[in-house]
């Protein structure tokens, strides 16, 4: 299936209820972008095997040592006659269908000619193999590549598709995204205009996650690269870039995620207001957001602009224009302003690790932004409420972090609700939770 329609209109969510509701175990849910760093990745090692196997036979200086070098190298050109072993494409196929025969595509788009000129000839031996596919996209397939360097090399493809696929057009003009907001102001992540009072807020809420010790000049390594993280937190995973840091320099997929992957929450100061003019810093910010999205990524920034005003775009530029950054801003918008909602702030933090969660705090003075992240991880179903389970889990969760163990008997857990519920109402209400953090020091203890 290849389901294609408007930003915000249900896709994801419906790829996701099946994925999770299919009885298959040889199945990966996967954004289409870190796929194909995944496919280029793989070519490379075995382009790079390859390799290594002729230099060591044209090397090798004993009789012996060589003739079985060659014959080897034979035996490789002899299989590729034969059933294509040689083919790189190929043998990455095998590798993916070893591994999952259900793919399920989030996010189907093709921005680079690295990935154009091999998509056919990859989807064909995964089609011939039994593989299933599950797509969504922003585009009809007729829409991929549009405009795209060379793009009639691309062109087989989309007939492939149309047969392997049923094209359905979701045909929803709502973006349930756009149907929520973000928290009062003193919790937004998102500030803009980027004016001085925005700046102190940013670098407040950076150095509180940091407990005051931030560290300079960490790298994330990826692909053989190392980026620069110019400052991040000694005891969590948190860091801050500046835009420039990120979307100035030539950077792409492979670095946002590798970022992503090593920090669960990143600061960018001073995103500015964005034009056709800037159209590599659109691009690489386009694909920055795609990525953290995937990833879940809690992202706090600065920008000039509203996430609907930021790139600016004349009406003229949208009718005249090819540029694939036009129709791709859409969906960041819509991304931009979902990862400022309760519900994704909420997912985000109930998905950390309880000891990265709770060492961006200082529990002897927990202010209130504090006590609200810390009641959004346990609050498991948002009803107001910690029912019985959650409660253990947070206290178990506190006392580990606390005291270095997480076991607790029943009558110990009994004392901590009993103090947690003082009114005895069955239920733990965030100011019962609020006052039992503030006297946290001597009721762990207790």
């Amino acid at each position: 299936f290849y389901v294609w329609g408007g930003c915000g209109s249900g896709k994801t969510f419906l790829m996701d209820l099946f994925f999770d509701a299919v009885p298959v175990e040889k199945k990966k849910r996967i954004h289409f972008h870190e796929w194909m760093i995944d496919v280029h990745e793989r070519l490379h090692r075995l382009q790079k095997k390859n390799a290594m196997v002729q230099d060591k036979a044209n090397t090798v200086w004993t009789a012996e040592a060589a003739l079985a070098q060659q014959k080897e190298l034979k035996k490789g050109k002899a299989a590729a006659k034969g059933d294509s072993a040689d083919d790189l494409v190929l043998q990455v196929a095998n590798e993916m269908m070893n591994e999952a025969w259900l793919l399920c595509f989030d996010e189907f788009q093709v921005t680079h000619i690295s990935d154009a000129i091999i998509m056919k000839r990859l989807f064909s031996i995964l089609f011939e193999r039994g593989a299933v596919v599950i797509a969504t996209s922003n585009r009809p397939p007729e829409d991929l590549y549009l405009n795209g360097l060379n793009r009639p090399l691309f062109l087989p493809f989309i007939p492939m598709l149309r047969d392997f696929c049923d094209v359905h057009d979701i045909a929803s003009q709502t973006d349930y995204r756009l149907m929520t907001e973000g928290e009062e102001e003193d919790r937004r992540v998102y500030l803009h205009p980027n004016d001085g009072e925005a700046k102190k807020a940013l670098e407040r809420k950076f150095y509180r996650l940091c407990n005051g010790e931030p560290a300079v000049g960490m790298q994330v390594e990826t692909q053989g690269r190392r980026i620069v993280v110019p400052k991040s937190a000694v005891n969590s995973n948190v860091c801050l870039f500046s835009f420039k840091d990120l979307c100035d320099r030539p950077l792409g997929a492979a670095d946002y995620l590798a970022i992503a992957s090593a920090y669960h929450t990143v600061f960018v100061a001073d995103i500015p207001k964005l034009t056709l003019q800037e159209r590599d810093q659109v691009r690489r910010f386009i694909t920055m957001i795609d990525a953290f999205y995937e990833r879940h990524t809690k992202l706090h920034c600065t920008a000039d602009l509203d996430p609907i005003n930021l790139f600016q775009v004349t009406e003229e530029e949208k009718r005249t224009s090819v540029a694939d950054e036009i129709f791709a801003w859409d969906r960041t918008v819509s991304r931009l302003i979902e990862m400022q909602s309760m519900k994704y702030i909420s997912e985000h933090t109930r998905l950390i690790d309880s000891d990265q969660f709770f060492s961006q705090f200082n529990f002897q003075s927990l202010s209130n932004e504090d006590l609200v992240e810390m009641w959004r991880r346990y609050d498991g179903d948002d009803d107001g409420q910690i029912h019985e389970g959650d409660l253990r889990q947070m206290i178990e969760d506190i006392m580990e972090q606390h005291n270095g163990y997480r076991g607790m008997r029943q009558e110990e857990f009994d004392s901590h609700k009993d103090t947690l519920d003082a009114d005895r109402d069955g239920a733990v209400t965030f100011s019962d939770f609020e006052r039992y953090m503030r006297e946290f020091p001597q009721t762990i203890g207790a």
